[in-house]
């Protein structure tokens, strides 16, 4: 008798002739990215989007440029003028709203979304039966989606960044805290803010259990997670020649803080910045992120396995 072919519950039920073998990876993250591939093509689509309007500006700064030796760069940045530095400085903070903490937030809800549907679905169960342990079962999904959440991420953040630091080094924005937003916010460390979107959705959806519940707490875990570290300066630890170069401590507003779009920010320390700052600022903050997104996977792990045990 010929054998048949496996069914895809065969697979995920590690029951198929071609089931994942215990301790095999590969096996489990094709299975993810069978599960995860509908709501990553929405994601894709709605980056898409914001690439396409990023590129469309960055087109533009050619006309800034022959506008500025038409009328000269006092007028260029005084006067009013379809291209003029105010209307071109707007459109670049707008796609810089789009692309700055909205990525993060998104992979926050996704995760959550699926990590609390594992509970809901009762795949866990199904993991517990197998010769794979729940651990290694949800580590590979979620790395997964971060890996694929980044990489979605990376060309919106390199496209952005090389249209600013083109309007910059040019000379071309509004002078003051426009500029500094607009230049210094977006980079690796907006990366870095997608992978602690996950690790915050990983933590909501295991700790809840429940879909609706983890797609509202893992986006305002996030923010709040990020809201401490920038009122608590820690970065300027991690980069200490910016000591003696940030002045001022805003005391009011919600947690004394200032926004730039959904971002948490203190305009002190970015208004602070000059270009040589760059790329110090940005690893900086980066590590941060990336090491409380590894103790929150930490405590996720816990809680995992003491929901198994």
């Amino acid at each position: 008798m010929s054998p048949t072919a496996p069914t895809a519950s065969d697979v995920l039920e590690g029951t198929g002739p071609t089931a994942p073998r215990p301790g095999g990876r590969l096996p489990l993250v094709r299975i993810a990215l069978r599960q995860y591939w509908i709501p990553l093509v929405i994601l894709a689509a709605v980056f898409a989007q914001t690439a396409a309007v990023v590129a469309y500006h960055y087109g533009g700064w050619a006309d800034a440029v022959a506008l500025r030796a038409h009328v000269g760069s006092h007028a260029y940045h005084f006067g009013r003028y379809a291209d003029d530095a105010h209307n071109k400085t707007a459109k670049l903070i707008s796609d810089n709203a789009s692309v700055v903490f909205r990525p993060a937030l998104y992979a926050a809800a996704l995760a959550g979304l699926l990590t609390a549907r594992e509970w809901e679905s009762r795949r866990v169960t199904l993991a517990l039966t197998q010769s794979l342990t729940p651990q290694r079962w949800f580590t590979a999904r979620w790395a997964t989606l971060a890996t694929l959440c980044t990489l979605l991420t990376a060309p919106l953040v390199v496209l952005y960044q090389r249209s600013a630091t083109h309007a910059y080094r040019l000379d071309l924005l509004v002078h003051g805290a426009d500029q500094q937003t607009a230049y210094f916010t977006v980079g690796p460390v907006t990366l870095a803010y997608v992978v602690l979107g996950v690790a915050a959705g990983a933590f909501t959806g295991t700790v809840l259990r429940r879909s609706w519940l983890a797609v509202v707490a893992a986006p305002a875990l996030t923010w709040l997670l990020v809201a401490v570290l920038v009122r608590s300066r820690l970065v300027l630890l991690a980069d200490f020649p910016l000591f003696s170069k940030v002045h001022g401590f805003h005391p009011g507003g919600v947690l004394g803080l200032q926004f730039d779009d959904l971002l948490p920010q203190d305009s002190y320390l970015v208004n602070s910045l000059d270009s040589g700052d760059y790329w110090g600022y940005q690893i900086a903050s980066g590590v941060l992120v990336l090491a409380l997104a590894a103790l929150l996977a930490v405590a996720t792990l816990r809680v995992l396995r003491r929901r198994t045990a």
